[in-house]
This record gives structure tokens, C-alpha cells and sequence, in this order.
């Protein structure tokens, strides 16, 4: 049975649990700074509640931020990344001839493990370390595992054409499905270790000594102006098409927020930073706005009263009180001096059996944090309940006499009883009268005779 209580506004602070995206406007967070950016989407991971989003689903070129699912592809692909050599082809350059690209300065024909590819590529933005690692794989068979993976995703709006994010009519994704591709990235081993990287040393080659690159996140890199003590990789892209893009995660005060920023203006953004590149500052204005604005409170406590239900065989108790049986938390904006408001939607049986113990399940509730699914409790009693037997009994009772073939046998007896009544008021007393009848007729039949026969007798 499904219930839904809207929690009552004095009722307290509710839920803790793995809480997941959710798109509805309506719900979210009121943020307190201006986005320029084309589209964007910002994500609490400690909950998973979507903060921000802006034209989330809107096709665009995602320029190199592509690197993620080449490079994250890659490495899933590989057996040993750091022992597997790839020899780059003499006409590497080829596809780029003309082209303003970043670049690793990766010649022709040099040999570098997958490793360093990767580095490159994530570090760098090296679009020619990109192709290396896509042709080692078959290039076209290398696309079409990315868009497969795209796919797996549950990537509606991603189809890609190349594997470093150069512009092209058919390379496109959104915001939403980049976060979604980056949340696999990260969980691919190793990969969060290389974006959080400021520098790294790429070994030496046959072309190359041994020699340093730098991240092109400058948010990370103490060196820069840029610096911003949270920020943890991920990665950057700009492309004509694309405009400047960034994807980057903030980690603070014991809360992490991702951040997905596609089509931020080429112009410099003056608002935090005098030169500012508009997709930094854009995410140091959002994610400073996060942490100075938003904490991760406790709405549910353990023990928070949620529903009730019918409980039976229970002496001077006729129901059970249903409590949630863990705390729930969720990511809420401070400062803004109103409660949530908490909705649960319930599923119990509709009664419970006594005895009870302390602790037993009983049944699962939804939780809903102003209109936003918030995560699953488990509901359970929080008192022992010992069963009444005389009750029991008495129920047993009730119910075998009002169960159906006890309605049955009751049926059969009222008909036997109503033919039985029939027979002995119509058909018996029917015999009765007949009987008395004939007896009345032959005593009278008698009478008769005898007064003829005393008319008969001689006088004396």
C-alpha cells in the first residue's frame, strides 16, 4: 500500500542516503551568481543533487573536453598503460595542417608508452597524442567504441567524429551527457590521479629527452594567477564552435562539486580575475557561491516518526507506529530561514501481526525533499509487542464462523430449517386435518348408522 505524508512544516530535519540526479528546474538550488556560459550543469557528488543547470540537453561542440572519453576509453582498453609503446605515424600531423591546435609537440614516428599518451592528452590537450593512441586502436573502431560507450551512458545527445574534440558539424554533446561521461571517467582507475595532476614528466623517447608538461586547468596549477586551492582536474576545450569549455571538480569543507561549462564567451571576464578567461571564472563563481551557500544537512533523523499502520492481536493498541531507521542527508542552500518540505511515499502492508520486536522492518519509504527524490529508507517498529492469545483465539473464532463455509453450512441449515418448517406447518398439519376429517366423517358415518338402526328396532 502506497501512502504519501507531507511531513509537517515543525517536523523536523529528515533523510540521509545515496541520493541521485534529478532534472526538474523547480528543484533546484536558487544560484546567487550570473552563468555565462552557453550551457552548463553543476552537481553535489556527496548526494548527487543536480544544483544548477542550464540549457543542460542542448547540443554543442565540446571542443576538447572529448579527451575524457578518449582518453578514460584508452585506458579501459589497455592491458598496461605504462608498458604498452605506441609509435606514432610520419604523418601524424597531417589532419591538423593549417590548424591552430594545443599540442604535446609529439613528432612522427616517436615512440612513447600509452602512459605518456595520456598524459598528454589530459594534461596537455595534445590533439596529435590523441590520434596516436586512437589510430593505435583503429581510429574508426576507436570512434565507434565512444560513441558505444556514449550509448551505454545513457548519452542522449553525444556522437563524436574524432577523438580530441576538433569542430565538426557531427561532434557534438551536452552538458548533462559530459557529466555522465566524466563521472565514468572517474571511476576508471587511475584517471582521477592524472586530471588532478598540475605537471607531469613525460619519459624519454627516441625523439625527446626527458621533459615537463603542465595542465591546462590554470584553476590547479599553483604557478598561475588562476589558482584556486579546491579545484581537483578535470579538463579543458576550446574550439571556435565550442567556445571555451571546462569540466572540473571543487573539493571543500568535506563536500565535492562537479562542474560542466560549454560555450563560456571568448571575451576575458573581468569579475573575479582582471584578464579573466570567462570558463575559470565562471566556475570560481559558481563553486565559491556552492561552498559559501550550501550544506549538506541532516532531514531525516533515525528514529523520525513516518507513518503508521493497523496491528492486530495487540492488547490496548491497534495500530503501529512506523519510524525511519537511518538518518538521511541532502545538500540544501543555508541562510534561507525556511524548512524543506519533506515528502514521504510509503509502502506497508496494511496491518501487522503482533508480536513485534524493536528494530523489525516493516516496510520502505521514498523520500522526496522539496518535490526532489532524495534516496530509500527502510521503516521499523521501535517498540516490543507481545500477542494477546485471547485475542488470537477470539479471532480465530470470529473467523471460522464467519468464513465461507461457515456461511455455507449456515446456508444449508437456514434451508433445511425453512423446508423443515414447511413440512411441519403445511404438509403435516395438511396430513393433521385430513385425518381429523376422515375421523370426523366415520364417527359421524356412525352416528348416522346407529340412528337408522335404533329407528329400525321393533317397539316393545
Amino acid at each position: 500500500m502506497k501512502k504519501r505524508i507531507i511531513a509537517a512544516a515543525a517536523a523536523l530535519i529528515l533523510i540521509a542516503g545515496m541520493m541521485f540526479p534529478a532534472f526538474a528546474s523547480p528543484t533546484q538550488i536558487e544560484l546567487g551568481v550570473e552563468v555565462t556560459a552557453t550551457a552548463a550543469y553543476i552537481v553535489n557528488e556527496d548526494t548527487g543533487r543536480v544544483i544548477y543547470e542550464k540549457n543542460a540537453d542542448k547540443r554543442i561542440a565540446p571542443a576538447s573536453t572529448t579527451k575524457i572519453m578518449s582518453a578514460a576509453l584508452a585506458m579501459t582498453m589497455c592491458d598496461d598503460i605504462e608498458n604498452t609503446m605506441v609509435t606514432t605515424p610520419y604523418d601524424l600531423w597531417v589532419e591538423f595542417d593549417g590548424i591552430d591546435i594545443s599540442s604535446a609537440g609529439i613528432h612522427g614516428g616517436e615512440t612513447m608508452s600509452m602512459s605518456d599518451l595520456i598524459h598528454c592528452m589530459l594534461l596537455a590537450s595534445a590533439n596529435e597524442a590523441a590520434s596516436a593512441v586512437a589510430g593505435y586502436f583503429g581510429r574508426e573502431s576507436f570512434i565507434a567504441a565512444m560513441n558505444q560507450k556514449a550509448k551505454e551512458l545513457g548519452c542522449t545527445g553525444t556522437h563524436f567524429t574524432n577523438p580530441h574534440g576538433l569542430d565538426d558539424s557531427e561532434h557534438y554533446s551536452t552538458a548533462r551527457d559530459l557529466y555522465k561521461i566524466t563521472q565514468w571517467a572517474m571511476s576508471v582507475p587511475g584517471f582521477s590521479d592524472i586530471v588532478s595532476l598540475s605537471s607531469y614528466t613525460l619519459h624519454e623517447t627516441n625523439v625527446h629527452d626527458e621533459r615537463d608538461i603542465y595542465t591546462t586547468i590554470q584553476l590547479q596549477s599553483t604557478y598561475s594567477g588562476y589558482y584556486t586551492r579546491y579545484i581537483k582536474g578535470i579538463k579543458t576545450g576550446t574550439t571556435d564552435d565550442g567556445g571555451r569549455c571546462l569540466i572540473t571538480r571543487g573539493e571543500s569543507g568535506g563536500m565535492t562539486f562537479t562542474a560542466v561549462l560549454m560555450g563560456c564567451p571568448m571575451e576575458i571576464d573581468t569579475r573575479v580575475w582582471e584578464e579573466g578567461q570567462s570558463a575559470f571564472t565562471n566556475a570560481r563563481l559558481v563553486l565559491d557561491w556552492c561552498f559559501d551557500n550550501t550544506a549538506i544537512t541532516e532531514i531525516v533523523r533515525k528514529g523520525t516518526p513516518v507513518t503508521e499502520t493497523s496491528l492486530k492481536y495487540a492488547k490496548h493498541k491497534d495500530y503501529l507506529m512506523l519510524y525511519s531507521s537511518i538518518p538521511v542527508s541532502t545538500i540544501l542552500q543555508t541562510h534561507t530561514g525556511e524548512d524543506p518540505e519533506i515528502i514521504y511515499e510509503t509502502e506497508i502492508p496494511e496491518s501487522v501481526e503482533a508480536p513485534v520486536s524493536s528494530g523489525q522492518v516493516i516496510g520502505k519509504a521514498k523520500v522526496f525533499s522539496d518535490g526532489m527524490y532524495i534516496g530509500d529508507i527502510e521503516l521499523v517498529a521501535m517498540e516490543d509487542i507481545e500477542k494477546s492469545y485471547f485475542i488470537y483465539y477470539m479471532d480465530v473464532i470470529n473467523r471460522i464462523l464467519t468464513s465461507r463455509p461457515a456461511i455455507v453450512v449456515y446456508a444449508v441449515f437456514l434451508v433445511l430449517a425453512s423446508v423443515y418448517s414447511y413440512y411441519m406447518l403445511v404438509i403435516v398439519k395438511r396430513k393433521e386435518n385430513e385425518i381429523r376429517k376422515r375421523a370426523e366423517q366415520r364417527i359421524q358415518r356412525e352416528r348416522q348408522h346407529e340412528h337408522r338402526r335404533d329407528r329400525n328396532r321393533p317397539r316393545m
